[in-house]
């Protein structure tokens, strides 16, 4: 789908059970990563950015952009330190931010 909408299924019902906006245009939600109470989105257009969610809410929480956080391309991969402390987010741009 292409209108910019995050869908959590249900897989075995094969239902919609939650679903938010992420202002993310032509579904550029490019990378995941689950974490207990929250969901953390790498996207493309209009921001190169990563945005972290509240769970189940699915509000904003955090969104992570400009000066300290600046891709010229989409995120394409969110990986988490081993002890959970630090998060690294690799883009189109060739960069890892840390």
């Amino acid at each position: 789908m292409k209108d910019g909408i995050l869908r959590v299924w249900h897989i075995n019902c094969e239902k919609i059970i939650q679903s938010a906006v992420t202002d993310s245009q032509i579904a550029r939600i490019s990378s995941l990563l689950w974490l207990p109470g929250e969901l953390i989105m790498g996207q493309g257009l209009p921001g190169n950015q990563m945005k972290i969610q509240k769970y189940p809410m699915l509000v904003n929480s955090l969104e992570l952009y400009g000066k300290y956080f600046s891709h010229k391309g989409r995120v394409f991969h969110i990986a988490l330190s081993p002890d959970q402390s630090r998060l690294i987010f690799v883009a189109a741009d060739g960069m890892a931010c840390l």
